[in-house]
């Protein structure tokens, strides 16, 4: 998924501008190895600017509506492919919307424009803009699923701006969301939990003995749990717990990676990773 310059975009909206960007000096990389490709899509975009919209590169009294979104044309059955861009843009919906969540970008781009006009309208010296950037991407393909991460930013005249990422897995052959009871053996919960906040407390630096409740974290009852968002990669699972998700918005995000090959006796053998249970 390609870098939203979200460190650029904060400097911007805490000065109320986000029009004229900076310049980002990045390293040189050396190219990866050709991917292996099994389906062929391409990115479809939205803009939309509403409201007076100053010319000026301050971003004051406008909204800025950027959508960027997978549409796959090829490498499944034509029936697997429609229910896949279905649920694609159905989650990235789930996450991006002002009242309650909507069935259509247009429809999500038609409730913003309407709610920050009205806001124009009622307040003359009102001059913040609103953001909203969704890029959402296909970051692994497999021969039986492909795996996608969106990032949702916004920014409504708030204390701050808010930024959620969302990772899905989904079923080549059924063109369903792929769940871990999808992926791994019946029971895994107790075992995968336990492991998990293992890396938990690794990452964080928490001693076993420390409760997660006195460090900040608010688990239910103070018991670590996976979270549901999470994508299949390549030979691991990639988790992600959005600001507030579990602890607050000081705490930030956290990420969290299991590697397949530590956790081989949870695999489901009939299962879309299957094979790397040899």
């Amino acid at each position: 998924m390609k870098p939203l310059g979200l460190l650029s975009l904060l400097l911007l909206l805490t000065a109320c501008e986000f029009g004229k960007r900076e310049s980002v000096t990045t390293l040189e990389m050396i190219p990866d190895a050709p991917k292996a490709t099994f389906v062929n899509y391409e990115l479809e975009k939205l803009d939309k600017r509403t409201g007076p919209c100053l010319a000026d590169g301050k971003g004051e009294k406008c909204l800025s509506i950027e959508i960027q979104y997978p549409v796959i044309d090829s490498g499944a059955t034509a029936e697997v492919l429609q229910l896949i861009n279905q649920q694609i843009q159905r989650d990235i919906l789930d996450y991006a919307f002002i009242s309650e969540p909507k069935d259509d970008f247009n429809l999500l781009i038609e409730e913003m424009s309407q709610e920050y006009q009205k806001i124009l309208d009622e307040n003359e010296d009102y001059t913040f803009g609103w953001l909203l950037e969704i890029s959402s991407d296909i970051i692994h393909q497999d021969s039986s699923f492909i795996s996608t991460a969106t990032t949702v930013f916004t920014f409504t005249g708030g204390a701050h701006p808010n930024s959620t990422q969302v990772y899905r897995s989904y079923d080549l052959a059924t063109g369903k969301v792929l769940t871990l009871g999808d992926i791994l053996i019946e029971g895994y919960e107790e075992e995968l939990n336990k492991l998990a906040e293992i890396e938990f407390r690794m990452d964080k630096r928490i001693p076993p003995s420390e409760p997660l409740n006195e460090q900040g974290y608010f688990f239910e009852n103070g018991q670590f749990q996976l979270t549901t968002n999470f994508a299949v990669m390549n030979k691991s699972l990639l988790f992600y717990y959005n600001a507030y998700e579990i602890g607050p918005y000081a705490m930030g995000p956290t990420e969290l990676e299991l590697k397949l090959t530590d956790y081989a006796n949870l695999i489901k053998p009939s299962g879309v990773i299957g094979d790397l249970k040899n």
